[in-house]
């Protein structure tokens, strides 16, 4: 089967741009970023030589020449961190992939026979950071290009953040001819892994095709040895995920009526810390909040492991709405695999607070609304 060309999207709030070459270029003295016909390196070329160095987050992609590289794309942009993820996926694909099998990139959307679109900061493991990256206006500037590739199967890797959930209809929503692939998106690692086995469960909510991209995406399952360099790919890619008993299991046996909302602390792991916890470089265990009276929940210590705590409701037809006091203290909400809302901490606002959590029937669902109490204390 003849390799189909590769178009890798790098979207921004001013349009989305086009990787045109990736290669290693030994002649220069650090991997450097250019925009198409220009020896200027761009004005964010340090940081990607930076990404791309001895011990920097490329090097944690097994079998990768250390380079350095020639990077080139169709523009540049004025700031931000949002492209690191397209071009650690693309050096992913050089690595083990597409790119080392025959395969092209292309700049021409009408000659795409895959569309990598990715946006997201990434850390020195290459988790991709949650967080507020206008996802929905990158989508919307980007139909166009799409609608350009519409023959082409579609590769997405979406951030986890407010907009997370939106982004993820919108794309399902183009009308393609296929399904958009729904890459998980705790990591980089775990992203082509994915790509490598098709067939392996994914989180609730994240879409793998039943088969191998018809393209040959299956070469990409020598991504798999990157577990030699003792990265832990289920821990990248999927928040470990316990079932939560009856929220009333532990409270005082009086009549207590089962809650629209299900409350959990998420809390570092052993050897583990809250800051790669909230940078998804580790999974928190999930441990259940209880009930212990009509309305309030038990009380959290805030110990140095309580990274922060999560939410969902296990009523139909009803939505979460999150105290102030809580939302100001916290990072920007991630969804976990579950639809549950992860609020994570910030390391100076660990102080005594009471707040509340309610689920609101939506306008067309019936029921009343319902409100949980709980407290944090030292």
């Amino acid at each position: 089967m003849r390799p189909a060309p590769i178009l890798v999207v790098v979207p921004t709030t001013g349009g989305p741009l086009v990787l045109q070459s990736l290669k290693a270029r030994p002649g220069l003295p650090v991997s450097t970023a250019f925009a198409a016909g220009d020896y200027r390196p761009l004005p964010w070329s340090g940081d990607y030589a930076r990404l791309s160095a001895e011990g920097g987050p490329l090097s944690r992609l097994a079998g990768l020449d250390p380079g350095p590289y020639e990077l080139r794309l169709s523009g540049s942009f004025d700031a931000g961190r949002s492209w690191e993820a397209p071009i650690c996926l693309a050096h992913g694909l050089l690595a083990h992939g597409l790119l080392a099998r025959g395969h092209a990139l292309t700049a021409d959307p009408a000659t795409a026979g895959i569309v990598v679109w990715a946006t997201g900061a990434v850390d020195l493991d290459l988790a991709v950071l949650p967080g507020a990256y206008a996802l929905l206006d990158k989508i919307e500037r980007s139909r166009e290009l799409l609608a350009q590739a519409a023959e082409a199967e579609l590769v997405v890797l979406i951030p986890d953040g407010a907009e997370a959930a939106e982004a993820e209809r919108t794309f399902r929503e183009l009308g393609r001819l296929r399904p958009p692939v729904i890459l998980p998106s705790g990591s980089v690692i775990a992203a082509l892994a994915a790509l490598a086995q098709p067939a392996a469960p994914m989180p609730a909510g994240r879409r793998v095709p039943r088969r191998a991209l018809a393209a040959g995406l299956a070469g990409l399952a020598a991504v798999a040895a990157v577990a030699a360099v003792g990265i832990a790919l289920s821990g990248l890619a999927v928040p470990h995920r316990t079932e939560a008993p009856p929220a009333v299991a532990d409270a005082p046996q009086t009549t207590i009526a089962a809650p629209a909302i299900l409350a959990e602390e998420l809390v570092a792991p052993a050897g583990s810390s809250c800051r790669r916890v909230a940078f998804g470089a580790d999974a928190p265990e999930r441990r259940p909040i209880p009930v212990e009276a009509q309305g309030r929940l038990r009380a959290s210590r805030l110990a140095p492991d309580l990274c922060g705590l999560a939410f969902r409701t296990v009523r139909a037809g009803t939505r979460l709405a999150i105290d102030p006091a809580l939302a100001a203290a916290s990072l920007p909400p991630t969804r976990l695999p579950d639809g549950a809302q992860a609020y994570f901490l910030r390391e100076g606002a660990r102080q005594n607070r009471v707040y509340a959590v309610q689920a609101i029937p939506e306008a067309d669902a019936a029921g009343a609304s319902e409100r949980l109490e709980h407290a944090l204390a030292r």
